[in-house]
C-alpha cells in the first residue's frame, strides 16, 4: 500500500503526547512518502542514524541562538541523499544546543530532584527542547524535508541515569512506512532520581540493540575528533580513527567540552560511541562535520566523513 500524497502546501497532523506526526507531498520514502505498513519485505533496507549536535544547530555560548542557515542546509542534504538512496532508512536525533543547556545547567536538571531545581527545573529545560525541536522542523519543512517528532519523555522510564523502558512501537511503525523519526536529547522520568536529562547518544545507545542501524553518524561542529581542544590548543591534528590503541590518550587530550554541555562534551560523546561500537561490532561510527557543507550528504550516501569511531 502506497502512502497518499497530500497536497502541495499542506501539512496533516495527528497530535498525541509529545508525538507530533506529519505527512509530506514528497513521494519519496526519505520525504515523508513511502510504503504503508503492510507492503511485502523483499529485504532489509539500511538503517542508520545521524545525531545532529547541539553545537552544530546552535552556539552554546549563546542564549537562544539559532543557525536557521545551516539547519535549512542539512535538511537540503539529507532530502537529497534520502532521494538518491531510496532504500535507505534515517533516525535522526538533535541536541539541546542553547535552548536546553542553559535551563539544564541553571537548575542541574540532570541531576534530578537531588539537584535542587526541583520540577521547575524539568518544566524548563523540556519548553527549551520543545522549542529546539520546533526550530528544526520549521527550517527543515522550509526545505521540502519533514521528519517525526517522536519526544522521548512520553514513552522513556529511566533509573539512576539509563534507559530502563522505552516503548518504541512508533518509531518503528514509521521507520516501516518509509517515513524519518526524530528524537532528541530530553528530560526524561527516573524512578530513583525522579527525572533527569538523557543525551542523543544515550538513548542511540539503547536503540542500537532493537533497531540494529548499519551506521551511527554524528554530526557536529568540527571535522572530526582532534587531539585536544581547538580553542585551547591552535591546529591540533585530526584523527582518521579513534580505538583501543589511543582512545585515553584522546580522552585525556580533549579534557572538559568548553561550552555549556550538561551532558559531558565531546568526552562523553566519544565513551559512549566507543561502547556501542564494541558491543556491536558490525557498527560503523562516525564523528563529521555538518558545518562543512556536502559532508553529511556525502556521509548518508556512504563517504568515509569525518573520524571512525572503532572498538
Amino acid at each position: 500500500m502506497t502512502a497518499r500524497r497530500v497536497a502541495a502546501g499542506k501539512v496533516a497532523r495527528v497530535i498525541q503526547p509529545a508525538i507530533i506526526v506529519r505527512s509530506s507531498r514528497f513521494p519519496s520514502p526519505a520525504c515523508g512518502g513511502g510504503r504503508g505498513l503492510d507492503s511485502p519485505r523483499h529485504h532489509r533496507p539500511e538503517l542508520i542514524f545521524l545525531k545532529l549536535g547541539g553545537s552544530l544547530l546552535t552556539d552554546k555560548a549563546r542564549r537562544g541562538s539559532f543557525r536557521s542557515d545551516v539547519v535549512r542546509r542539512l535538511g537540503r542534504e539529507i532530502r537529497r541523499a534520502l532521494d538518491r538512496r531510496p532504500g535507505l532508512r534515517l533516525l535522526i536525533g538533535h541536541g539541546g544546543g542553547s535552548f536546553g543547556h542553559f535551563p539544564a545547567k541553571k537548575y542541574r536538571t540532570r541531576e534530578g530532584l537531588p539537584g535542587g531545581g526541583g520540577w521547575e527545573g524539568f518544566a524548563a529545560t523540556r519548553r527549551g527542547m520543545i522549542e529546539m525541536s520546533r526550530r528544526v522542523l520549521e527550517a527543515f519543512d522550509e526545505e521540502g524535508f519533514r521528519p517525526t517528532l517522536v519526544s522521548p519523555c512520553a514513552t522513556v522510564i529511566a533509573e539512576r541515569g539509563r534507559v530502563r523502558r522505552w516503548d518504541i512501537t512508533i518509531i518503528r511503525a514509521l521507520l516501516e512506512s518509509g517515513q524519518v523519526p526524530m528524537i532528541h536529547g530530553d528530560c526524561i522520568l527516573d524512578r530513583a532520581l525522579g527525572f533527569t536529562i538523557l543525551s542523543t547518544e544515550e538513548l542511540f545507545q539503547y536503540l542500537v540493540g532493537r533497531l540494529s542501524p548499519r551506521r551511527i553518524l554524528l554530526g557536529c561542529d568540527v571535522p572530526g575528533v582532534y587531539l585536544g581542544d581547538p580553542r585551547a590548543r591552535p591546529h591540533p591534528p585530526i584523527l582518521a580513527r579513534v580505538d583501543a590503541s589511543n582512545r585515553r590518550a584522546v580522552l585525556k587530550a580533549l579534557g572538559a567540552s568548553a561550552d555549556c554541555d550538561v551532558t559531558g562534551g565531546m568526552a562523553a560523546k566519544l565513551n559512549h560511541l566507543a561502547r556501542m561500537a564494541r558491543r556491536h561490532p558490525r557498527l560503523e561510527v562516525r564523528i563529521l562535520s555538518g558545518l562543512l557543507p556536502g559532508r553529511i550528504e556525502t556521509a548518508l550516501l556512504g563517504g568515509a566523513e569525518g573520524t571512525l569511531i572503532a572498538k
